[in-house]
Order: structure tokens, then sequence, then C-alpha cells
């Protein structure tokens, strides 16, 4: 599914179709186009109208891509990922392009904001970036402390009923708590490059945003960081508990 938002002379209004005209910053119009678990006919959009980079549109249309950010002519090409699936990012000095092939919640937010206000889509391409990768980061903070809840009831479990069962569910969140660290530390490195201004397209005032996000990425690392150690200490407990109670 693609939806299409047009921003000009203070109007936000969603289209059903994208005028090329558009597409020359001399029109005054800020795009942001997303396609929801695109179609191959969908995707010409990315090929054809926006004529992406070949390599960057194979991207966007193979789900599983590492996370990273990528400059091409005229535009930054990036992957960043939420606990619930990765979003790919075309960003344009007046356009952005969004592409996920599972729900995505916090574009769905933003698409839900712009549908009633323009302010969403006012402040430009890479503002509009920000947002949504700023919900994605916020996104890993519930995750984390979902698995520090489930840490917590096996931690008792252990030491009220250790069991097999209670070591394999351990092994299960470890590796679960493994995969978010991994994505959240993959995206900590996309944000840094972000916040240093790298990218000319990146404004002083715009690094100083992904720094922000930037810090919270630290905190979530450092968190997953400190659970990983738990994890590991109720690891070599519950497996000895549940030997031992064997020969009880």
């Amino acid at each position: 599914m693609i939806t299409i938002f047009a921003y000009r002379e203070g109007r936000c209004d969603q289209v059903t179709s994208l005028d090329r005209l558009w597409l020359n910053p001399a029109a005054g119009v800020v795009l942001w186009v997303d396609l929801a678990a695109p179609s191959i006919p969908e995707s010409l959009i990315l090929s054809d109208t926006f004529a992406f980079h070949p390599l960057a549109v194979e991207d966007a249309m193979s789900p599983g891509q590492p996370t990273k950010v990528e400059a091409y002519d005229g535009y930054l090409f990036a992957v960043l990922r939420a606990p619930e699936g990765e979003i790919d990012f075309f960003v344009g000095p007046t356009f952005l392009v969004t592409v996920h092939h599972r729900d995505a919640k916090a574009v769905a937010e933003f698409i839900d904001n712009a549908k009633h206000s323009p302010r969403p889509i006012a402040e430009g391409p890479v503002a509009l970036f920000h947002r949504i990768a700023d919900a994605l980061v916020d996104a890993y903070r519930p995750a984390v402390e979902r698995i520090g809840d489930r840490a917590s009831d096996l931690e008792k479990q252990t030491f009220d009923k250790p069991s097999p069962s209670v070591v394999r569910d351990v092994l299960a969140l470890r590796r679960e708590l493994f995969d978010l660290g991994l994505h959240a530390s993959a995206q900590r490195a996309v944000v840094e490059r972000l916040s240093r201004r790298e990218f000319v397209d990146i404004s002083t005032d715009m690094s100083f945003r992904f720094r922000d996000v930037h810090d919270h990425l630290v905190r979530v690392t450092d968190d997953v960081d400190a659970l990983r150690d738990r994890l590991d200490g109720l690891l070599t407990a519950s497996v000895g508990l549940a030997g031992a109670r064997r020969w009880i």
C-alpha cells in the first residue's frame, strides 16, 4: 500500500497519486511517500518515479538488511530497525520515502498525525526522518523492560522450583536479548554518524537532535549489557540448581 502526503503553502494533503512536477525543488512541495509491504508494481515508484539507485531499491525491497546509512547523489539511504522490524528511508531535500514490510507503529502514528496536522512534515524531510528514528529508538525501552520483567519471573522460578524447562526459558530469553542488543548497537553506530555532520544533508540543528537519539541508544545498550550479565548469572544458577534437584 502506498500513502502519499504533499505539503505546500502551509497545508498537508493526502493525495492518491504523485505528480512528477512535485519532484522539482522549484515546485515548493515537500513529499512523504510511505510504502507498506509494497508489491513489485508499487515498488516502481522507487525505481521509475524517484529513480533511486538500483542497489538501494533492491535493499529496500529485500527485508533483513543490516542497519546502515549511505549517501547517494542527492539523497541518503538508511536502514533503521525497531524491535518490531526494519524501516528503510530515502531522505532527500524535498522528500522522504519510507519502506517497510511489516506493520510499523512509529510510521502509523505519524501518518495519522499528518492526516490531521501539517506539523510532522512542515519542518522538512530530515526532521521527519529524525522524528521516526527517535520513535523507533523509544520502542527499545519497553522491549528491554519486558525482558527484565521476564528475567525476574525466571529468577523466582529458579529458586522456588528449578527445572530443565526453566533453563530452556533462560536460554531463549538470552537469545532474544542478544538479537535486541545486536540491533540496538548497530543502530547506535548509524545514529552516531548522523549526529557527527558526516553528511551534508544533516544540518547542525539536526545533528544535535540525532545526538539526543544517540544518547538514548547508549542508555539502551548499557541496560542490555547489564541485563545480559544478569541472565548469565541466572543461567549458571538455574543449571546448577536444576542439576542438584535431580539428586534430591
